[in-house]
């Protein structure tokens, strides 16, 4: 390491606080968050009460932002995801579009790293021209930019859960030494059969037997492979990417006989709050995985 002091996070669409845990568990201090929702800045406000909390971007000054190595952003996905097919307005609709104003930030402040996560649709809205937009955007400010999609299945969880993190570094291409290592490049036969060696060093092991079995209630009675999101009912200890819409409102163990929502025994009005802010969080795992790897390579 370069600097022997504990790198600082700054938390933008931070929502419950994904990257601020997972950054925070390898090592690192969160010291400034901005968040929109307001149940999910109850959630920060819970889990971290010492922390400046800002509420929205769009108004939010650069100089109201405290020093920190590490900025993070998981900005807003409906206009760029695949599950809005026929209606994605790219980075020029109201909310994947905030991504220029996280890069305005960016401009006035530069600071070390940007680490960002969206979904795969990303990589194709606007036939690439969006995802070349960012990229583009980071050259432009001096930064080595680096991406590659992880699958949250591979890191613990009982998920399958697909996105793209980007790592950007300042004046480096250190970002390729945090995204990738040597030796994890195997082949797979076909898409969805991922093998276990391409897990990356140190991740999480994977749940091993945990029963678990998923209804998406928009589709029960389909076939397990029908459409895109693969809706119906599967039972192969993973479940579906559970999304900010709820779909997948039936995640328990075989034995169980209660839904979650019965189960909680809370309001089904916090529970659709919780499921929305759930659906759009990062996997922790992922981003502790991210954060050691910053950390030796800072």
């Amino acid at each position: 390491m370069k600097e022997s002091h504990q790198l600082r996070v700054a938390s933008f669409f931070a929502g419950i606080g994904g990257f601020d845990l997972g950054l925070e568990r390898a090592g690192m201090k969160v010291v400034f968050q901005c968040e929109i929702n307001a149940f999910c800045q109850r959630v920060l406000k819970t889990r971290w009460p010492s922390v400046q909390l800002a509420e929205d971007i769009t108004t939010l000054s650069a100089r109201d932002i405290p020093r920190a190595e590490v900025w993070t952003g998981g900005f807003p996905c409906q206009d760029v995801s695949l599950a809005n097919q026929g209606k994605r307005k790219g980075l020029r609709g109201e909310r994947s579009g905030l991504f220029h104003v996280f890069a305005e930030l960016v401009s006035k402040r530069r600071p070390p790293w940007i680490v960002l996560e969206n979904v795969p649709g990303l990589l194709n809205s606007n036939h690439g021209e969006d995802f070349r937009t960012v990229i583009r955007t980071m050259d432009e400010l001096g930064y080595g930019v680096s991406w590659r999609t992880f699958d949250a299945k591979y890191f613990g969880t009982p998920q399958r859960r697909r996105r793209v993190y980007i790592v950007a570094s300042r004046g480096s291409l250190s970002s390729a030494e945090v995204l990738f290592e040597p030796n994890t490049d195997s082949e797979v036969a076909r898409s969805g059969l991922g093998k276990r060696d391409l897990n990356s060093n140190g991740a999480a092991p994977g749940v091993g037997s945990s029963s678990l079995y998923a209804i998406q209630h928009a589709t029960i009675g389909r076939s397990p492979k029908a459409g895109p999101q693969a809706k119906g009912f599967r039972n192969d200890d993973e479940t579906y990417t559970l999304d900010s819409r709820g779909s997948a409102d039936v995640v328990c163990k075989t034995s169980s006989p209660f839904r979650v929502r019965a189960a909680t025994r809370v309001s089904k009005e916090l529970d659709s709050n919780r499921y929305r802010a759930i659906g759009n969080a990062v996997c922790v795992p992922i981003v502790e995985w991210i954060g050691h790897r910053i950390i030796v390579a800072n």
